[in-house]
């Protein structure tokens, strides 16, 4: 892939300690329960609610129409909420995160996908995060972004806690993955450009699926493994990405994008298919 174009910013590489507390030995992922609704068959994106505790979000995959669903992490149906109002081309990843109004948790969607990689643009919609019960919802916004290495495929959004900062990981087969960030402050009325800022190498066949992120941690996954990187106070997620991560998980699925990071270490992932099996990963006792 080529590198970036004139004027996109690099971050500078920094240097952590090279065995951080979170990548300590972990428990096999235990599976918890199931995913109920059977309009979830492709699940492509998860996330924890903040609004609802021991609720997750999630979304289909491409061709599948604007929406996400409420389940519980035991698979509980808790109810569909429909987006007319958003576009839906290939939904990849969801993230929540802050908004325009503070103090209201929102989330992001991420329109990002690009088998062909043909797209002369990408997007992000978001909404202030539902109320459960809902079953409909108007509204939110859309950003509409290019890449500054031209059209990518990929399937990653992880949004900073605090700043609201956006960081896409490409999908690349190579294990060499390019990063990309747009600004918390971006003007969502408008086109933006997407900073190129480096490449992460995870090995050969490495295929970034999805990510999350709190204030300490961020975790990416690909179909089989999971990786984290602990985030130092006041490093930015380029910044942190940017380093060595450890290997903290394998997972057994049979076609896993999803992960959720919650409370106390422990994360949630799920495949896509009917009725598929969620994974609680915990660190071990």
């Amino acid at each position: 892939r080529p590198g970036p174009s004139a004027g996109a910013t690099t971050a500078p590489s920094t240097v952590v300690p090279a065995r951080p507390p979170f990548c300590a030995d972990r428990s096999e992922g235990e599976t918890v329960g199931s995913i109920a609704s059977a309009e979830l068959d492709e699940i492509s994106g998860a996330v924890l609610s903040r609004a609802h505790p021991g609720v997750l979000w999630l979304h289909n995959d491409s061709g599948s129409r604007a929406a996400v669903y409420a389940a519980s992490t035991s698979g509980d149906d808790l109810g569909e909420v429909s987006l007319p109002d958003l576009p839906a081309r290939d939904w990849e990843d969801i993230a929540i995160g802050p908004g325009p109004v503070p103090g209201v948790d929102y989330l992001y969607i991420a329109d990002i996908g690009d088998n062909q990689e043909r797209r002369d643009t990408a997007q992000i919609h978001r909404v202030p995060e539902p109320t459960l019960g809902s079953v409909s919802m108007s509204g939110g916004e859309t950003l509409t972004f290019t890449y500054p290495t031209g059209p990518t495929d990929a399937e990653t959004l992880i949004v900073d806690p605090a700043s609201g900062d956006m960081v896409i990981a490409g999908k690349a087969l190579s294990g060499v993955t390019p990063l990309f960030g747009l600004p918390g402050d971006a003007d969502w009325a408008a086109p933006q450009l997407a900073d190129y800022l480096g490449e992460i190498e995870l090995g050969s066949f490495a295929v970034l699926t999805g990510g999350d992120a709190d204030r300490a941690i961020i975790v990416m996954r690909t179909y089989d493994e999971v990786f984290a990187w602990q985030r130092e106070e006041a490093r930015s997620l380029a910044e942190t990405l940017l380093t060595p991560p450890c290997r903290i998980a394998s997972i057994r699925e049979s076609q896993g994008e999803a992960i959720a990071l919650g409370e106390g270490n422990v994360f949630y992932t799920v495949s896509e298919g009917l009725n598929q099996p969620i994974q609680r990963f915990s660190p071990a006792a």
